[in-house]
C-alpha cells in the first residue's frame, strides 16, 4: 500500500507553455556570500490573480525571451518552488525559486556560454515580467501522516523544495512528530543555500526538538572544516537512518545533481548487505510504496 501525501488543491489553475501566466518579480537577493565563486539568487515571484494554489514538493517553469536557432520559442526550465504554500510573505500569492547562475561549455570555441534560462533569471530586477507555467509535480510530496520519519537528502539547489518542507512543517504547520534529517551536500559553507550567514531560513529551525541538519563540504578553507560528499555525511549517521528505514514509517526525499544517487545508493547497499539484505529489492519496494522519492537533473 502507498503511503498518503499531501493533496494537491483541486481549485489550482495549472499554466501550460502556450498560455504562460506572467508573474512579477517582487525581489531578487543574493543567496551565496559575496566571496563565494557562485551566484545563487533567491527571486520571490508574484502570482496574485494567477489562481494557482501549490503545495510543497512542486516546481514551476519559466520560459526565458527569445528564440531558439530553430526560431522556436526557448523551452521552459523547471525549478522547485522554495517557498512553502503560502508564501514567504504569507499572502498565499508568491512563489519563492533559488536560481543558479550558471555557465555551460563549450568545447568548439574553448568558452564559456552563459546558460540561457539561468542567467535570464540572476539578471531579473524588481519588477521585471516572468513567463511562468504549473505548478507541476504529484511525486515528491510531503506525507499525510506527520509521525513519518524525514530523510532528505540534497545538494546545492536541491535544498529548494527542503526549505519549503521546513518552513510548512514548523512556521505554517507549527510540527512534526517524526524525526526529520536533513543532509546537505555544497562545495563550502559560504554556499550552503539557506544554511549560511547571508540567509539562515534553515538553519533557525535547528531548535526545533526533531529536526536536525548536517552538512558536508567538498571543499575545505579551516583546519575545523571535516572534507566529504553528502554520502559520507549520511554514512556518519548510518546507524539512526537505518534505525529510521527498519521502522517502516519514513520516506526518503533525493533532490540535486543526477550523480549523486550513486553514492547514496552505495551507503545504503552496504548497511542492507550487512543485515543479509538485498537494497535493489528494498528501493523497489519503497519507490513502489512512495517512500522513496527522487528529483534529479
Amino acid at each position: 500500500m502507498k503511503i498518503k501525501k499531501y493533496s494537491i488543491p483541486e481549485s489550482t489553475v495549472i499554466y501550460k507553455p502556450k498560455s504562460p501566466f506572467i508573474a512579477r518579480v517582487i525581489s531578487t537577493t543574493a543567496l551565496t556570500e559575496a566571496e563565494s565563486s557562485d551566484e545563487v539568487r533567491n527571486i520571490i515571484l508574484d502570482v496574485s490573480g494567477s489562481g494557482i494554489h501549490y503545495i510543497e514538493g512542486q516546481s514551476i517553469g519559466i520560459i526565458p525571451p527569445g528564440e531558439r536557432e530553430t526560431g522556436k520559442s526557448h523551452k521552459a526550465r523547471l525549478y522547485s518552488i522554495a517557498s512553502a504554500r503560502t508564501g514567504d510573505d504569507g499572502s498565499s500569492t508568491t512563489a519563492t525559486i533559488c536560481v543558479k547562475r550558471v555557465y555551460n561549455e563549450d568545447n568548439m570555441a574553448e568558452a564559456k556560454v552563459p546558460g540561457i534560462a539561468s542567467n535570464y533569471l540572476c539578471d531579473l530586477k524588481p519588477g521585471d515580467s516572468v513567463a511562468l507555467i504549473g505548478p507541476n509535480g504529484r511525486r515528491f510530496l510531503l506525507p499525510d501522516d506527520d509521525s513519518t520519519d524525514l530523510i532528505l537528502i540534497a545538494v546545492g539547489t536541491g535544498i529548494a523544495p527542503f526549505r519549503a518542507f521546513i518552513r510548512h512543517i514548523f512556521l505554517e504547520k507549527g510540527f512534526w512528530n517524526g524525526r526529520i534529517r536533513l543532509f546537505y551536500g555544497i562545495k563550502n559553507a559560504m554556499e550552503a543555500l539557506f544554511l549560511n550567514d547571508q540567509n539562515d531560513d534553515i538553519g533557525q529551525y535547528m531548535t526545533q526538538e526533531t529536526f536536525e541538519a548536517f552538512r558536508a563540504l567538498s571543499r575545505v578553507h579551516n583546519e575545523d572544516e571535516e572534507k566529504g560528499y553528502v554520502q559520507h555525511k549520511l554514512a556518519e549517521h548510518k546507524q539512526e537512518v537505518w534505525e529510521m528505514i527498519c521502522r517502516g514509517n519514513f520516506a526518503v526525499y533525493i533532490c540535486g545533481l543526477k550523480g549523486m544517487e550513486e553514492g547514496v545508493d552505495e551507503v545504503f547497499t552496504t548497511l542492507a548487505k550487512q543485515q543479509g539484505l538485498d537494497w535493489p529489492t528494498m528501493k523497489a519496494k519503497f519507490i513502489k510504496k512512495g517512500q522513496w522519492n527522487t528529483e534529479v537533473y
